[in-house]
């Protein structure tokens, strides 16, 4: 196989009705192919129609009303094709949080309709933008994307063919610059080694504090604080981070060591 920067990427994205991943349906399937750095099209885009009510919440993200996929094909057609462009071509699959939203959207609605296949393994670049980019304060797909220079079309944002042509192009960036392996099987085992280093650290430490990749200092991981080293942060906030419900013991006991610290430093 060749290097991932010159390997056929098929980058794709899904909107649906909510973001239930077992009871919330899809309604647009887009996709865009990567040859050599560049965008191969033709690329994919399909409505669905869900079989349902499209809600007014989900259409203020993505755009798509009810009267927009009135006479779209249902799910077992345009998952039909889509397999075959996967059989056929045998592409790299990419998505931005495919494994943990779109992988598990297209598998769902795949198991309901009885169709017996799941999507295949796939790389996806959310994965090292919260290993490598952990301190910016959000990590959609548009903050990390301008972080390497690629920009989003407003007047397309959040439709599923620009979406996908975004992360591809934020994967190949990514490989430029040494953050993903230029080697497929490589980068699917780092992107697994990621994986699992971050189910520890957020088993230990949770969400609300992480250590920094580079020389492990303690830092903040949620809200406007983000990034911020726990040693710097205010007395107020650590006294309202040390009372959030859902902290660690071992987070909660590193605050509430840190909140010692500082108000002993304000008795001199």
């Amino acid at each position: 196989m060749p290097p991932l920067s010159r390997a056929l990427l098929l980058a794709i994205d899904t909107e649906t009705t909510g973001t239930d991943v077992t009871d919330d349906r899809i309604i647009e399937l887009g996709g865009a192919y990567l040859l050599g750095g560049a965008e191969h099209p033709p690329g994919l885009r399909a409505l669905v129609h869900p079989d349902r009510y499209i809600p007014a919440s989900a259409t203020n993200v993505h755009g798509i009303r009810n009267e927009d996929i009135e006479g779209a094909e249902r799910w077992p057609a345009v998952a039909a094709r889509f397999k075959r462009h996967l059989d056929e071509l045998n592409p790299v699959l990419v998505g931005y949080n495919i494994l943990w939203f779109d992988k598990r959207i297209i598998d769902a609605e795949n198991a309901r309709h009885g169709l017996g296949w799941t999507l295949p393994r796939s790389l996806d670049p959310f994965v090292f933008a919260n290993w490598f980019h952990r301190g910016i304060r959000s990590r959609k797909l548009v903050n990390v994307a301008e972080l390497y220079g690629v920009t989003l079309p407003e007047d397309r944002a959040h439709t599923a063919d620009a979406d996908s042509l975004a992360v591809g192009l934020l994967l190949l960036r990514m490989v430029a610059a040494g953050i993903i392996p230029d080697d497929v099987e490589a980068a699917f085992a780092r992107q697994a080694e990621l994986i699992e280093r971050m189910q520890v650290e957020e088993a230990e430490l949770g969400r609300q504090l992480y250590r920094d990749r580079d020389d492990g200092t303690l830092r903040i991981g949620v809200g406007k604080h983000t990034g911020v080293a726990l040693a710097e942060a205010d007395e107020d906030f650590l006294k309202w981070l040390g009372g959030r419900p859902h902290l660690t013991d071992e987070a909660r006991r590193l605050v509430k060591k840190q909140l010692g610290q500082v108000e002993q430093m304000g008795l001199f």
